[in-house]
């Protein structure tokens, strides 16, 4: 059987999880297309609510949670100017316009539900995040997307900071954690422009 009849007979199922997986890579290929086509948020999201949104996880198509689909893409588009802030100080105040677009789509994300979504697990989130990075980029890219999330969730989520509310003035970042894979950084940092 040649692969487009395989990918047309698997089934479309979903489990809330895997649900909500579908919708993190949707809401990364969301934000790409935003940032590449400067279109309205509303039609961006419109256009994949209408093509009901689905990603293949485990061979099989799993839809996209709509209504968390919609909370990270407004949410990353009404904080980006925070969330861009934090990242910066993750990144050891490396641009974010040095990182590919895809990167940025996926930090961002990533970022939104570490400061926005107390009700995930921070765990969850970066690994989501890790796993998104590894289906776009085969180098250093995904360690630099859990390195990035974990720094940021450690000062994100501790302290006496209610979950979900954090600014980013409430961010005390420090030097880059050295577990950030430093030559991992310095590998992908030699592709940039």
């Amino acid at each position: 059987m040649s692969d487009n009849k395989n990918k047309k007979s698997k089934k479309s199922v979903g489990s809330g999880r895997r649900q909500r997986s579908a919708a993190r890579l949707a809401a990364v290929q969301a934000l790409y297309e935003l940032a590449v086509t400067n279109r309205p948020i509303s039609l961006v999201l419109q256009d994949f609510s209408k093509s009901g949104a689905k990603a293949e996880l485990d061979e099989e198509l799993v839809p996209a949670e709509g209504a968390f689909l919609n909370d990270v893409v407004r949410g990353v588009d009404a904080r980006r100017p925070d969330i861009d802030k934090m990242l910066l100080a993750c990144l050891d105040g490396k641009p974010l316009s040095r990182l590919d677009l895809v990167m940025r789509s996926i930090l961002r994300a990533g970022a939104y539900e570490l400061i926005a979504r107390g009700d995930v697990d921070a765990p969850v989130v970066i690994t989501e995040y890790v796993g998104i990075a590894h289906a776009f980029f085969s180098g250093g890219e995904p360690a630099i997307v859990n390195g990035v999330l974990d720094k940021l969730a450690q000062t994100a989520r501790d302290g006496d900071q209610a979950e979900g509310d954090l600014a980013a003035e409430d961010l005390d970042v420090e030097a880059p954690d050295p577990d950030l894979e430093q030559e991992n950084y310095d590998e992908v940092e030699k592709t940039l422009p």
